[in-house]
């Protein structure tokens, strides 16, 4: 039976920055990758911010060379729950669910990939993606659940992740460690651990496609080619439920 993972995030730059290396290493073994976004990326979903980020993710997907993209078009939820608006993905989570099963069905999907319970570092949009995708693999018959995540003491000894700035954003403040700030899981709980740094560059394209976000003259881009490597090269699951799937052939 041939395979298929869907990869289900909650902004445009999420799959890159997360999962992007996956998603090339898996189609290099011809196993079919489904990228959803939940949001465009904007509490207006129709703002030139949203429409902007929309085409990033396209260009984004061509870089990862993902075979079908599926954009939600819900309006981002914001940093905090209590300031939500009703609209917002965060709001919408439960008529979500019907449509992210049926997206499941119709591309035929043998695992689906979500955050984990904590959304990696908390965001309601984040915590939202691991809700509506776990109700949505029970309702679509979806075994094979991994959860992706960070491996926060791993990020203690490298340069500054992305996730770093955006759990200081969530905080309102600055964090001295990522070792003991709320984000991703400790290395023990990490399943799998999947070695990107041989596809790195595609990564780091599919990074820049989202300028909005990450800007080629930002921190991120700028670094040095083994400093990127060394921060961006490693990507974290953990196997929610179901048998063993495609990313542990990939992974250790």
């Amino acid at each position: 039976m041939s395979e298929t993972v869907v990869f289900l995030h909650a902004h445009p730059d999420d799959e890159a920055i997360f999962t992007g290396g996956t998603i090339v290493r898996l189609r290099a073994e011809g196993v079919r990758c489904v990228v959803v976004v939940a949001t465009n990326g904007d509490t207006d979903p129709w703002s030139a911010l949203a429409m902007r980020r929309a085409d990033e993710a396209r260009e984004a997907a061509v870089a990862l060379g993902v075979d079908a993209l599926h954009l939600l078009g819900f309006a981002d939820s914001g940093l905090h729950v209590e300031r939500a608006a009703p609209d917002s993905f965060w709001h919408r989570r439960e008529a979500a669910v019907p449509v992210v099963a049926e997206l499941l069905r119709a591309e035929s999907a043998t695992a689906l990939v979500v955050y984990d319970e904590d959304g990696t570092y908390g965001h309601p949009d984040h915590v939202a993606v691991h809700q509506v995708g776990v109700a949505a693999a029970t309702a679509a018959g979806v075994a094979t659940v991994y959860e992706a995540t960070v491996d926060r003491e791993y990020l203690h000894f490298v340069e500054t992740h992305l996730v770093g700035h955006a759990v200081e954003s969530l905080l309102g403040m600055e964090v001295e460690s990522t070792n003991t700030a709320p984000l991703g899981v400790p290395t023990v709980m990490v399943s799998t651990t999947v070695d990107v740094r041989s596809v790195i560059g595609a990564k780091r394209v599919a990074m820049a496609a989202h300028a909005s976000q990450i800007p080629a003259d930002g921190e991120t881009l700028q670094m040095a080619p083994e400093t990127f490597e060394g921060v961006y090269g490693f990507e974290w699951y953990t196997r929610r439920s179901g048998p063993v799937g495609p990313l542990e052939r990939l992974g250790f």
